[in-house]
């Protein structure tokens, strides 16, 4: 059994300082890197779904893939969810600053 390690495109992009697209992240900004992050997150849920409907319907030969897959996608989510909660937070903040 191989293991496979976690990439998360958000740090190998911030990282680099380049997206994966050939540099657009410099030209298209906060935008694009949010837009790809938010991709990446559907892509990881839509994945999760379709191998627990496999699963379901008895399609699904390992039981432990479905679970890492569901596992990885909740955690994807609870991360966007933390993220946006920042970006609230900070929002708010600077909105009640004193000018």
């Amino acid at each position: 059994m191989v293991i496979q390690p976690i990439q998360n495109p958000l740090l190998t992009t911030a990282a680099t300082g380049k997206a994966a697209n050939g540099g657009a992240s410099a030209q298209g900004g906060f935008g694009s890197l949010l837009e790809q992050a938010i991709g990446s997150v559907n892509q990881s849920v839509t994945n999760s779904m379709q191998q627990g409907l496999s699963l379901a319907s008895g399609a699904a030969p390992n039981i432990a893939n479905v679970m890492i897959s569901a596992t990885q996608a909740q955690l994807a989510v609870d991360l966007t969810v933390q993220v946006r909660d920042r970006v609230i937070g900070a929002y708010n903040q600077i909105m009640s600053m004193q000018v």
